[in-house]
């Protein structure tokens, strides 16, 4: 703080106030005293902090969140420099080590006036007491244009700069998951069959559960196939589900095959993921660690057997900004799931946040207003028409022989591939990392002359090679189909394409391909 000895008109042009950061690893500001002799009511006055560029106040840059606005109300006045008027930072301001930083204070009025300390000047309100030094390592600037600083090296604002310290050497912060929000769905996604009280919503990748409550709001108020209204809306428990939606009872049956509902439709959701990338922005000073360690609850696979809505009793170590994989599929669950599946005020997902330092003057700092996670869901399912053991059924079985409309909820198509000659045998040859709860299957189809491929059956071909599966994800293993054999049994034909269906009954652990390669084998 600066001695006073008089004051200054700050007059429509800011000036600024040089200082230096002698901690080596930094400091934490919260507030700034300044002291005025006169004010304008009408007129606010700001204050900023602005690094220093070759020895004046930068013309354009502000440390984040370093600017705050007074009004003329909040200013206080005093004839003796005792008042002070304190401009508080919405959260602590970090300035670096070692460091010049200038306070630059700017008011559209020439009525507001602070006070500043001459070197050599008597001290304010005395004939014998001088100034005799400056006690900060900086200097006042003067501005004609809000942008070109002209220092005065024998003056010095008056100011008091409010510095946080920090009692403790480590601590942690949980975060929890948001409520998760209705989603809208598709227009028309109610489907109803006649003399049948099921209906069939589509809502993809909803995340939802058999036996679990669904919330459904919006639909038009004609109702859908004959329901009426009420028996569709409000709390609906679902009986069956796949990748593509859900079903429900309804209170009636319908009276006809409709397909409707309105464009208005909300539906509560969950949102399963098997990756999770922490999107953390954060200040880490020298000598100060930020740690990070996450607690999920169980979804469960299409396909698979896992019990959903287990919240795990430990913390798992993950990396901020980066995807962590898990090994098992979890979900943020919707609110009304998670007070009847986990208890009142549990939540699904929680991140938990270690701060650690050496040093009282710094700590790691959280940007809450940029901190969000992001969830990442692999839709993969394993299909049958009939209920078993390591298969799930879909709401509408669709063979991928057929030539269109296979259910599979993952799969590559080809485009077709017309070829010059006739060929009758095909190599396909790819590389592919394979867990060991997945497989994938290769269909092919093929036509000659006038035959439109569009309309021919798929075929299931035989895989040539053997290998084992991989779960290390980095893994990639060589796989071989010999379609029509060594000899080329296929009927010959010019034209060709291909479908991968790939499936998994733990939708965390997926295969993928790489390098799909077709060799077409003539006669």
């Amino acid at each position: 703080m600066a001695t006073t000895s008089q004051g200054y008109k700050v007059n429509k042009q800011p000036i600024a106030q040089s200082f230096f950061i002698d901690e080596v690893a930094g400091i934490y500001v919260t507030k700034v005293d300044l002291y005025f002799a006169e004010k304008d009511a009408s007129f606010p006055v700001s204050l900023q902090i602005r690094p220093m560029v070759n020895g004046y106040p930068s013309s354009s840059e502000i440390v984040p969140g370093s600017q705050v606005v007074l009004s003329g109300a909040s200013v206080n006045t005093s004839a003796d420099a005792t008042s002070a008027t304190t401009f508080q930072f919405d959260e602590p301001i970090f300035l670096k080590g070692l460091t010049d930083y200038s306070i630059v204070l700017h008011a559209d009025s020439v009525n507001y006036e602070v006070y500043i300390a001459q070197l050599n000047d008597f001290l304010l309100n005395s004939t014998e007491k001088r100034i005799n030094r400056q006690p900060v390592l900086g200097s006042l600037f003067y501005s004609q244009n809000s942008s070109t600083f002209t220092p005065a090296q024998n003056q010095d604002l008056t100011f008091k700069l409010y510095q946080a310290k920090f009692r403790y050497t480590s601590g942690e912060v949980v975060l929890h998951n948001a409520a998760v929000p209705k989603q809208l769905l598709v227009t028309d996604p109610l489907t109803t069959v006649a003399s049948s009280s099921t209906v069939t919503v589509a809502h993809y990748n909803h995340g939802l559960q058999i036996g679990e409550t669904v919330n459904i709001s919006g639909v038009d108020s004609a109702g859908v196939g004959g329901i009426s209204y009420s028996s569709l809306v409000g709390d609906r428990t679902v009986v069956a589900v796949d990748y593509t939606g859900y079903t429900f009872a309804a209170d009636s049956a319908a009276d006809s095959d409709v397909i409707g509902g309105g464009s208005n439709i909300l539906a509560t959701k969950n949102i399963p993921f098997s990756v999770l990338y922490p999107n953390v922005s954060y200040l880490q000073p020298s000598g100060t660690v930020l740690a990070y360690a996450a607690k999920g609850t169980t979804g469960k696979s299409y396909a698979g057997s896992e019990t959903a809505f287990q919240k795990a009793n430990d913390y798992a170590i993950i990396g901020a900004n980066k995807n962590n994989e898990a090994d098992n599929i979890y979900l943020v669950a919707n609110a009304t799931s998670e007070t009847s599946e986990l208890g009142a005020g549990v939540k699904s997902l929680d991140i938990k946040v270690g701060f650690s330092t050496i040093d009282s003057n710094v700590s790691p700092m959280l940007d809450m207003q940029r901190t969000s996670a992001s969830l990442i869901n692999y839709v993969i399912d394993r299909q049958d028409s009939a209920a078993s053991s390591g298969f799930n059924v879909p709401l509408n079985f669709v063979s991928e022989t057929l030539p269109t409309g296979g259910s599979s909820a993952t799969k590559h198509i080809t485009r077709a591939i017309t070829l010059v000659e006739d060929s009758v045998g095909i190599k396909v040859i790819f590389a592919a990392n394979r867990p060991s709860a997945s497989d994938f299957e290769l269909y092919y189809r093929v036509a000659s002359g006038d035959e439109i491929l569009s309309d021919k059956n798929w075929v299931l071909a035989t895989e040539e090679t053997s290998n084992p599966t991989d779960e290390r994800r980095t893994t990639l293993r060589e796989y071989r189909y010999l379609i029509g054999g060594q000899a080329g049994n296929l009927p010959a034909f010019t034209q060709m394409q291909f479908k991968i269906v790939f499936r998994s009954t733990n939708t965390a652990r997926v295969p993928y391909i790489k390098d799909l390669r077709v060799i077409a084998l003539g006669v």
